[in-house]
C-alpha cells in the first residue's frame, strides 16, 4: 500500500478525528503530518486550545506514521507534555518513527502552533500487527 493510499485510508477511516477537524496532510514511511484548523469549539474556558484537541491531533499523526508501512498498528502508550498554550489559527503535528524492531515501534510527535512554537511534545509506542491495511 503506497503512502497516498495510507493517507486516504486514515483520512476517511477515522471518523472521530474528522469530527474534531484533524486533516492528514502528509504520510511517508515512518512519518506523518496532520493539521487542525482551530475553531471556537476547540477552545477551553481560558481561550486556548483544549488539551483533548491537542491530544487528538497528536494521536492521529502518530497513528498515520505508525500505519504508514502498510500494516495495521495500534497504540500501546502515548505520553504527552503540554509545553505552552495552543493559540492561533492552526496547529500542526509531525510524527516521526524513532526506532522499530519486531512488533514494537517508538515515535516522536511534535505539535506546533502556526508561528512554529512547540505546544506539545509526545512520545508514543505502537504495536505493529501482521494484518495488512488492504485487508481492513
Amino acid at each position: 500500500m503506497d503512502s497516498e493510499a495510507v493517507k486516504e485510508l486514515l483520512s476517511t477511516g477515522n471518523p472521530f478525528a474528522a469530527l474534531v477537524g484533524v486533516e492528514v496532510t502528509e504520510v511517508s514511511p515512518g512519518r506523518a503530518t496532520c493539521r487542525l484548523a482551530l475553531r471556537d469549539e476547540h477552545l477551553n474556558p481560558f481561550g486556548t486550545v483544549n488539551a483533548g484537541a491537542i491530544y487528538t491531533l497528536a494521536e492521529t499523526a502518530f497513528g498515520a506514521a505508525a500505519n504508514s508501512h502498510g500494516n495495521a498498528a495500534l497504540a500501546v502508550n502515548l505520553s504527552i507534555a503540554y509545553l505552552k498554550p495552543g493559540k492561533g489559527e492552526c496547529l500542526t503535528a509531525t510524527a516521526e518513527e524513532i526506532s522499530a524492531g519486531g512488533r514494537m515501534a517508538t515515535y516522536s510527535v511534535r505539535v506546533c502552533d502556526d508561528s512554529g512554537e512547540l505546544v506539545a511534545d509526545i512520545q508514543a509506542m505502537g504495536y505493529r500487527t501482521k494484518k495488512s491495511l488492504k485487508d481492513l
